[in-house]
C-alpha cells in the first residue's frame, strides 16, 4: 500500500478532476470506487482519510466537529489529477472549505440507514479484529441487545456513537452545494434490487459532477455489478426482512425525523 501511494503521489503530470468519495461506514463507498476504477482515465490514489487521524475528539457529538484541518489539507494536496480518494468523515465547515478551495469533486454515498444498521451488525459480529467485536459479540448479549447498542450507542469503553447522532453529523453533506449525493439504491442496479435505468442516470450525474465526458463511461456501466470485497449482500431494502420488528420500531422511535431529513420514509 505504501509503495503504491508513493507511486500515485509521484504522478504530477496527471490531469483531470480530483474526486472524493465519502460516506457513512457500510453505506457503499467501495461500491462507487469500484465503478470509478472502470472509467477510463481515473485512478485510485489509495488515500483514505481515517477518522482516528482526522477527528480532534472521537467523543465530539457536535454538528460541526473539530478536525485536524492542516492534516486534511496536506493529504488532499497529494492527490493528483484524475485520481480519487475516500473517507468516512462527518461534515465540518472547515473540511468543506478545503474541498471547495481545492476544487475537489465531492460525492456522498447515502444508503438507507436501516440497511447500514443490518450490514454493520453482521460486519462487527463476523470480524474478530474489529475494535468492537469482543464487546459486541459477548455471548450473554441477545440479538436485540446488540442492535440496541448500535442504535442507542455506548458512552463507556468502547465508545459507540448513537445512530441518530451519527446521522445528524453526516446529514449536512446531503445539503452541501459542493456535494453530489449518490444513493446506494441507485448504484446497485437491477441485480441488487434497484433498476438499471436508475444506475445509468446516477452515472450520468456522476460524470457531469466530476467533469468526465459521458463517452468515457463503460458501455455496461448500468448492467455490470461492481466487484467489492466489503459488500455483504448488495441489496437495497433488505432491512425489512433482516431487522426484527422491535429493532425497526426502535430505529423509528429514535431516528425517524432524521431518516426523513435525508430522504428515507418509514
Amino acid at each position: 500500500m505504501a509503495a503504491y501511494r508513493a507511486w500515485a503521489r509521484a504522478q504530477f503530470w496527471r490531469k483531470g478532476t480530483r474526486i472524493l468519495v465519502n460516506s457513512i461506514p457500510k453505506a457503499g463507498t467501495h461500491l462507487l470506487t469500484a465503478e470509478l476504477a472502470r472509467i477510463e482515465g481515473l485512478q485510485n490514489s489509495r488515500l483514505h482519510l481515517l477518522n482516528t487521524d482526522i477527528l480532534e475528539d472521537k467523543l465530539d457529538n457536535s454538528a460541526n466537529p473539530a478536525m485536524k484541518l492542516d492534516r486534511i489539507a496536506s493529504a488532499v494536496k497529494t492527490v493528483r489529477g484524475g485520481q480519487y480518494f475516500s473517507a468516512h468523515l462527518p461534515w465540518s465547515s472547515g473540511f468543506e472549505q478545503i474541498l471547495r478551495e481545492e476544487n475537489i469533486a465531492t460525492f456522498f454515498v447515502l444508503r438507507d440507514p436501516r440497511d447500514v444498521l443490518a450490514s454493520r451488525y453482521h460486519y462487527i459480529l463476523g470480524l474478530k479484529r474489529h475494535r468492537l467485536h469482543t464487546f459486541f459479540a459477548d455471548p450473554s448479549r441477545s440479538e436485540f441487545e446488540r442492535y440496541r447498542l448500535l442504535i442507542e450507542g455506548h458512552a463507556g469503553d468502547p465508545f459507540m456513537r448513537p445512530m441518530v447522532e451519527m446521522l445528524a453529523q453526516f446529514a449536512p453533506w446531503v445539503e452541501s452545494d459542493i456535494t453530489l449525493t449518490v444513493r446506494f439504491e441507485d448504484l446497485i442496479g437491477a441485480r441488487g434490487g434497484g433498476t438499471d435505468e436508475a444506475k445509468h442516470a446516477a452515472f450520468q450525474r456522476i460524470a457531469v459532477h466530476a467533469g468526465i465526458a459521458a463517452d468515457r463511461l463503460p458501455d455496461d456501466i448500468a448492467q455490470a455489478p461492481a466487484k467489492t470485497a466489503t459488500l455483504r449482500k448488495g441489496k437495497s431494502g433488505g432491512w425489512r426482512d433482516e431487522l426484527p420488528r422491535e429493532v425497526q420500531e426502535l430505529v423509528e422511535e429514535t431516528c425517524g425525523p432524521t431518516l426523513r431529513r435525508i430522504g428515507y420514509s418509514q
